[in-house]
């Protein structure tokens, strides 16, 4: 594990939920991930891929996966260069464990997340006519924070796996 890795599993194992998240859901993000993630490798985006806008990560994201079938949408955390605070973020995988930031101007240094479906990313656009967080999707209630995440079947693309489980110690 790299020590990016470890900063980053450190914000998800020990981040306090506010009591009002935990009165309310099942599981706050950080358990999502830890509960579902993997680890992906940082790599360049491939010349053949568009950059999307700044601060757009789940919509650009979401655009790459739509578009070209070999790709999934991943969502979860990512540590910038010289950040000790992880992001909230989206990517795409390319099924062999790489995280493909279109979003950023170079790679983060550590990706955890979770390989979405693209029917589901799809489905819960349309319902919300925007495209937005899965993890914290305040419009439906969040549910993949309640009983939906408890059904992976209907969200978890296997394709779309890291490297390693974020769960697995070294």
């Amino acid at each position: 594990m790299t020590p990016d890795q470890e900063v980053l599993l450190d914000f998800l194992k020990y981040s306090e939920p506010t009591p009002a998240a935990k009165a309310l859901l099942k599981r706050t993000m950080q358990q999502f991930i830890l509960d579902y993630g993997w680890w992906y490798e940082p790599s360049e985006v491939p010349e053949h891929l568009s950059h999307g806008t700044s601060q757009q990560c789940h919509k650009n994201a979401a655009d790459l996966a739509m578009a070209n079938d070999s790709l999934v949408y991943c969502e979860g955390y990512a540590l910038f260069k010289g950040s000790s605070l992880p992001t909230l973020h989206s990517w795409v995988t390319d099924c062999r464990g790489n995280a493909i930031d279109n979003t950023w101007s170079q790679p983060g240094v550590a990706y955890a997340g979770v390989p979405f479906l693209t029917s589901f990313v799809t489905t819960t656009a349309l319902k919300r006519h925007a495209i937005g967080s899965l993890l914290d999707d305040y419009h439906n209630d969040f549910p993949l924070r309640g009983d939906l995440g408890d059904r992976p079947d209907e969200w978890l693309e296997h394709r779309g796996r890291g490297t390693t489980r974020v769960d697995d110690e070294p």
